[in-house]
């Protein structure tokens, strides 16, 4: 790889933010088709993206505290050994100013983002349309990139035939981040969506970590016919089984964002304490539907998105 350019793009965050920066990936790649383009990304996400058509290296930040001098040593010296004469931060906090400043700021390379004296500044401040999306692709438009209008998300394919599912299905996704169960509807409410399913000849699906296992056997101790798939599946073989299912309703989290960038028929459910505006999953058959609070939502609201879809059963 010697002589190609190098550059450096920046995605930390959880699944649904990687996944809300597909298009800025692959605009990336569209504009610097013959670079080596390195992901600096959390530890956890690093075989997912290696399966992602746009770069051709990961690079590690276990997000060091600002007192850990060693780790940020580290880091440092993880970005400076790849050489990137350009970087596009699409994270744009504090702890990426810290990075610009110690790889030499304004005097070595080009940086696209949030650090003072960068190259090409990020607009700021978002304007109160805006989705995430927008905002960040308004990003490297300043930088120079044009937007790529098709995305291929193809690479996130599995098979399925070791589940052994019914033909039709529906999926639904009961979890979130242990740290934010209000964005969690409760479980009478998807129970509810799993006898309307069986109402209709379909099975339901369950899928998500092992952190939300406990959230699906409670819908489980309801509706007793949900197939829990909880800490059985890895994220190509979750956008498989929502690009083939007929439907499916979830929190506001990383796989409910996959599915809507797969194209499935998606109902998002989101908490009042989020805005959807923001950072509502971006797909051409995705719906949101924001309760104030959460529970507030009934099951009949969804089912109505969700008949709105028209799918064959």
């Amino acid at each position: 790889m010697a002589g190609r350019k190098k550059i450096l793009v920046i995605r930390l965050g959880a699944l649904g933010d990687l996944v809300l920066c597909f298009q800025a990936f692959a605009s990336i790649r569209q504009a610097h088709p013959d670079a080596e383009i390195a992901l600096l990304t959390s530890p956890q996400f690093a075989g997912f993206v290696l399966k992602m058509p746009w770069f051709n290296r990961v690079i590690i930040d276990n997000r060091p505290s600002i007192g850990n001098i060693p780790e940020w040593f580290r880091l440092v010296r993880s970005v400076r050994g790849f050489y990137p004469e350009l970087v596009y931060d699409l994270q744009g906090k504090l702890r990426q100013s810290i990075l610009y400043a110690a790889l030499g700021g304004p005097f070595k390379g080009r940086w696209s983002g949030a650090a003072p004296f960068c190259t090409y500044p990020r607009v700021w401040p978002p304007k109160p349309e805006m989705h995430f999306t927008d905002f960040i692709n308004a990003q490297l438009k300043n930088a120079g990139v044009k937007i790529a209008s098709d995305v291929s998300v193809s690479w996130l394919e599995a098979p399925l035939d070791h589940f052994a599912l019914p033909q039709k299905y529906a999926v639904i996704i009961p979890g979130c981040a242990p740290n934010r169960l209000y964005k969690r509807w409760p479980a009478y409410g998807y129970a509810a969506l799993v006898e309307y399913f069986k109402e209709k000849g379909l099975a339901c699906v369950a899928v998500g970590t092992v952190h939300d296992a406990p959230a699906i056997a409670d819908i489980k101790k309801i509706a007793a016919d949900l197939i829990d798939l909880s800490g059985k599946t890895t994220l190509s073989e979750v956008a498989s089984l929502a690009r083939r299912s007929v439907c499916v309703v979830g929190n506001d989290t990383g796989p409910t964002h996959l599915a809507a960038a797969v194209g499935a028929n998606v109902v998002t459910l989101m908490s009042e304490k989020v805005n959807p505006v923001w950072s509502a999953p971006k797909g051409q058959r995705a719906v949101c539907l924001q309760g104030k609070p959460l529970s507030s939502v009934a099951p009949e609201e969804v089912i109505k998105i969700m008949e709105e879809f028209k799918y064959e059963v």
